[in-house]
């Protein structure tokens, strides 16, 4: 009995220590899954306490030019910027014209600066705060672990370097242009003739390069230049083109065209009026009048009277009815002296003096003849009446037409249009013709 007793003893103890074992594997085993727990949920405070410390500053590899923003708060960045900014805002321009400086500031120039970020971004002056959040909100959109990873610098951030755009203005330039011109540019004086006859003098001019200065300054506007721009310049003396001598040659008609028109009655007050106006106009190669600003200028005292003139298809009584039939006379005139008008307008209905299509109408801001000389000589343009005529001549050298003839044509297409021709000749052989226009009239009403 007791050998038995003892082996049965003998198996419960084993029994217990078999039993035993597995629990206190059991326990070891949830012993290291908790510890393993609270190594993560430390692990992981660390990390999230790391990104929440960082969340109001910016991650690496954030820069301004050679600054670097890289763990800045805003209240760190927005000065930096400010700073870099501000040596851009506060460069000076200065111009030397013969020896004496002219400074001028970027809000002078009207120069235009921004901040531009490496996606083509833009943030004006002023935006600095705003440009200052959206570095500091780069890769927060990234997990934890991310954050976690750029901060123990396991992980490259987004990479931001801001640079500066400086883009130049064209009123700025145009503004510099303008101050200069008016302090160092002097007009030529070319020597003139007046409708009398007599001959003004002439004065020498003074020139600026104002392309070569403005080129120069867009270019160096439209760079990131840091430092301010210093160029220096000279000006040249402008001699005149033309010299009394030279206004003495114009004394030969080229060219002449005569209407019609009744002296007596207010149309033909106004036709006189306006005619001297314009009577001994001088225009040297390349210079330019307006018939409407000089038939419109009322400075010598005489005023128009009311008369027929043509609105909108009706004919109307307006002041200064008829002085149409100046600019049309002096349109078929320098016509005849092989110059095309700048402008010209046909009037709204047919009229009686000149062939259908050769007209040519003004009406105040509104419908112009203007005239500029083409001809390498200068010209005189003369206008007087003589009782019922109304005269236009063109003086010039005697050879300026150099041996040709220009005769103008209208082909009259129905009642109310035509076209108008300049034929050209030499001799007696036409050698061109040209189309001058197509016009198309109201019917009288």
């Amino acid at each position: 009995m007791k050998k038995g007793y003892q082996i049965v003893i003998g198996a419960a103890v084993a029994l217990a220590l078999v039993g035993g074992g597995l629990a206190g594997r059991a326990m070891y085993a949830e012993h290291q899954r908790n510890q393993a727990a609270a190594e993560h949920a430390k692990q992981e405070k660390l990390m999230n306490d790391k990104v929440t410390s960082h969340a109001d500053k910016t991650y690496g590899n954030k820069w301004i030019l050679d600054t670097e923003l890289s763990g800045k708060t805003a209240e760190q960045i927005t000065p930096l910027l400010k700073a870099v900014m501000q040596k851009y805002s506060e460069r000076k321009v200065t111009i030397t014209v013969d020896g004496e400086a002219q400074t001028y500031s970027m809000k002078d120039c009207k120069e235009k600066i921004r901040y531009v970020c490496s996606d083509g971004t833009k943030f004006k002056p002023g935006e600095e705060d705003k440009l200052a959040q959206r570095l500091i909100a780069m890769d927060k959109e990234l997990s934890v672990l991310d954050q976690y990873a750029i901060i123990q610098q396991e992980m490259k951030p987004s990479a931001e370097k801001i640079t500066i755009e400086c883009k130049s203005s064209s009123k700025g330039l145009k503004a510099v242009r303008s101050s200069l011109q008016s302090k160092y540019v002097i007009p030529v004086t070319n020597a003139h003739m007046k409708a009398n006859g007599k001959i003004t003098g002439t004065k020498d001019g003074q020139a600026l390069d104002l392309d070569a200065i403005q080129k120069d300054l867009k270019t160096y506007l439209n760079s990131s230049e840091q430092k301010d721009y210093e160029n220096s310049y000279a000006t040249s003396v402008v001699k005149p083109s033309w010299y009394p001598k030279d206004l003495k040659k114009v004394n030969t008609v080229i060219s002449s065209f005569e209407t019609t028109f009744v002296h007596t009655t207010d149309r033909g007050h106004n036709i006189q009026v306006g005619a001297s106006r314009v009577n001994g106009i001088c225009l040297l190669p390349g210079e330019s009048c307006s018939f409407d600003e000089r038939i419109h200028d009322n400075s010598n005292g005489q005023a128009f009277r009311k008369a027929s003139s043509y609105l909108r298809g009706q004919v109307v009584q307006t002041d200064g009815g008829g002085i149409c039939q100046i600019s049309t006379t002096a349109y078929n005139a320098i016509l005849r002296a092989g110059i095309l008008p700048a402008k010209r307008y046909p009037h709204s209905m047919p009229v009686h003096y000149v062939p259908l299509g050769l007209d040519a109408a003004i009406s105040e801001g509104v419908k112009d003849l203007k005239i500029t000389n083409t001809l390498d000589v200068p010209i005189m343009i003369y206008a007087k009446t003589k009782k019922n005529r109304l005269i236009f001549e063109v003086k010039s050298y005697k050879n300026a037409l150099k041996g040709y003839q220009y005769k103008p044509r209208a082909v009259q297409l129905s009642s109310v249009s035509a076209k108008a021709y300049l034929d050209i000749y030499k001799g007696k052989k036409k050698v061109k013709s040209i189309l001058l226009h197509t016009d198309k009239y109201q019917q009288h009403s």
